[in-house]
């Protein structure tokens, strides 16, 4: 089934702030433990990793704003 390009944009939209949002509480995590153990690593690498992907993500979206047919789609949504 198709959905709409307004539909998916927004999914896409609230995936990636909330990647940034995941990977921002990881590494604030990471930073307050203060155990000897692999879990802080574990946590800030999974945190950059989430953050990274947040990013390119919200860069894919953007490049894909700019391919002419996406951009005329989008032109027909109703905020």
């Amino acid at each position: 089934m198709f959905k709409s390009a307004c539909d998916v944009m927004k999914k896409v939209v609230i995936v990636s702030a909330s990647l940034l949002l995941t990977g921002a509480i990881l590494e604030v995590l990471a930073q307050l433990m203060t155990t000897e153990s692999m879990v802080p690593i574990f946590f800030a690498y999974a945190g950059v990793f989430a953050i990274g992907t947040g990013i390119v993500v919200l860069l894919g979206v953007f490049v894909a704003m700019m391919i002419p047919s996406i951009s005329q789609k989008l032109d027909t949504c109703q905020h």
